[in-house]
């Protein structure tokens, strides 16, 4: 089979050649050529009709629908809602007792007590004891401080009453007699000051930034001494404040009224306060202005009546939270009195009474937020003061206010510096500079020129808390009256040192309810002066219990 194909091709092939031979014959005689010949096209033929495409017609389906009609009937199922329980861990049960008992050297009891009511929505009372005793080491340097006291507080839809009652009893001791002084005793040494104290305030629940915000408090007190020296005290004031086209406004007003009474003369007093005031505040400053306005009148009339002080004080806070500048002007109308007198010297005998007016003050600082927990603040003022209050020493060892009755100009410096670490670490420390330019009288007697003030505790487990105090009081210029070889003052000048004073205390937790703890005072025993010839205790300490149910 292969073989006869191969011989068909082989066929095709030879007449294949044989007929391209032919042709090559036939082309070799020759080819006739017309050189007239001219060829023409036919016209085309043009259709005169432009195409006109049929454009594609839609048409929009409509459609139509119908929700039928179909009601279903259901039956509704109520289920009671249970309330979300708080639990206990949100209202702990409240140790509403406090009692602490002690004793130390130099014979020093101590009894303290704090008793107060359940929790309640209506009502919170309690009361209030202390008493601190010691008899010292040397004749006459004892003391003894009683306060016994009680609160109430009603509590209404909008507002809260409160009323508070504290006696005191403090006995001290005219102990810094020169050694001149002969035939000392302790019936003329010995100073018995009786004080009680009322106060009724009541105070609204504001509501909201538009309403009116109240508060009201009465004060009576009764202060006297074993010298027939007696004062009442009756004040009313009130403060206010209330917002005002997006401005908030306050207010502070009020009557004193003070008799001071010594062997039957009688020196009436009586002050009208008036201080108002605006605060704009903004994310980057705040701004508050008004005016404190006293009138002051007095049964001997040889005071000026009305006083008028302008106060401004304007902050910008140059970083958020961290730096803020602040300055401001101020002034103010202050009354001395036998309760604020004795607060700050229990030696003075023979009081007499006129008013510091701070003229006009002027401040600026620096305050803070540097790290979380610390914080900062750096001021430095200067104040034109007008009788100034100080303290030297009479002949008969008594203690002797005097006034430096022209303008004196104080000049200020402080820092402050806190942190606090959660409940664990606390730190405190406040250091304020003064200086005095004197007018009428040659020192600023007793008064400090550096006062420093460190405090810090710390958290061991909530089992062991440590406490650390230390107070520093630079050099002071006391002063002992003497007319005839004393400077122009009439006033032999006594040198007070500076002292640091050193103080340390640890309490144990034994568990919730029972502590113990040890209080160590003047960890250096420095026998610094207070006041002119009056030096203090020693180095003493004072543990005791501390129970709370």
């Amino acid at each position: 089979m292969k073989n006869i194909k191969l011989y068909i091709a082989f066929l095709i092939l030879n007449g294949m050649a044989f007929s391209a031979m032919a042709q090559q014959d036939t082309l070799s005689d020759g080819i006739n050529v017309n050189i007239k010949y001219v060829p023409t096209l036919s016209e085309s033929i043009k259709i005169p009709v432009n195409p006109n495409p049929e454009q594609p017609q839609s048409v929009k389906p409509t459609f139509t629908y119908k929700v039928p009609d179909l009601n279903t009937e259901t039956t509704p199922t109520i289920y009671t809602i249970k309330p979300i329980s708080l639990g206990n861990m949100l209202l702990p049960k409240l140790r509403n007792n406090y009692f602490r008992f002690g004793f130390g050297n130099y014979a020093t009891p101590l009894a303290e007590g704090y008793i107060t009511s359940m929790r309640n929505k209506t009502w919170n009372n309690g009361l209030f004891f202390k008493h601190l005793s010691s008899n010292g080491d040397r004749d006459f340097n004892n003391f003894s401080n009683n306060t016994l006291g009680a609160h109430s507080k009603r509590f209404f839809s909008n507002s809260v009453l409160s009323v508070s009652a504290l006696y005191h009893r403090n006995v001290v001791y005219n102990y810094g007699f020169l050694p001149t002084a002969i035939g000392a005793k302790e019936d003329t040494l010995k100073n018995i000051y009786n004080l009680f104290d009322l106060n009724i305030s009541l105070e609204n629940l504001k509501n909201d930034s538009l309403s009116l915000k109240y508060k009201f408090d009465v004060n009576y007190y009764f202060q006297g001494n074993n010298f027939d020296l007696v004062e009442h005290n009756f004040k009313i004031a009130g403060n206010l404040s209330k917002t005002i086209s997006d401005i908030p406004f306050t207010l502070y007003t009020g009557i004193n009224s003070i008799s001071n009474i010594k062997n039957a003369n009688t020196l009436q007093r009586t002050a009208f306060i008036f201080n108002p005031r605006i605060n704009l505040e903004d994310e980057s400053y705040y701004l508050r202005a008004g005016f404190n306005f006293t009138y002051f009148a007095d049964s001997i009339e040889t005071e000026k009546n009305s006083h008028f002080y302008p106060f401004g004080e304007a902050a910008y806070h140059v970083v958020p939270k961290v730096l803020t500048v602040l300055g401001g002007v101020t002034g103010n109308y202050g009354i001395n009195t036998f309760r604020s007198i004795n607060a700050e010297n229990p030696f003075v005998r023979n009081y007499n009474f006129k008013n510091t007016n701070n003229l006009f003050e002027m401040y600026v600082g620096l305050k803070g937020h540097i790290a979380k927990g610390l914080n900062y603040s750096l001021q430095a003022s200067i104040a034109n003061i007008e009788n100034i209050l100080f303290y030297v020493q009479d002949s008969s060892s008594l203690q002797k206010i005097i006034y430096d009755e022209g303008k004196v100009t104080l000049t200020t410096f402080s820092a402050d510096i806190s942190y606090q670490l959660g409940e664990k670490w606390r730190f405190a420390l406040l250091a304020k500079a003064y200086n005095y330019s004197m007018s009428k009288l040659q020192f600023a007697y007793s008064r400090p020129s550096t006062e420093v003030k460190l405090n810090t505790s710390y958290n061991i487990g909530d089992k062991f808390m440590l406490r650390g105090d230390i107070f520093y009081v630079g050099q002071r210029t006391g002063g002992v009256t003497n007319p005839t070889t004393g400077n122009k003052d009439n006033i032999t000048e006594v040198k007070l040192n500076p002292f640091v004073d050193l103080n340390l205390g640890i309490d144990y937790r034994y568990n919730k309810n029972v502590s113990v703890f040890i209080n160590c005072n003047n960890m250096a025993a420095a026998r610094y002066m207070r006041f002119t010839n009056y030096d203090v205790y020693g180095f003493n300490i004072l543990g005791g219990v501390t129970l709370t149910f």
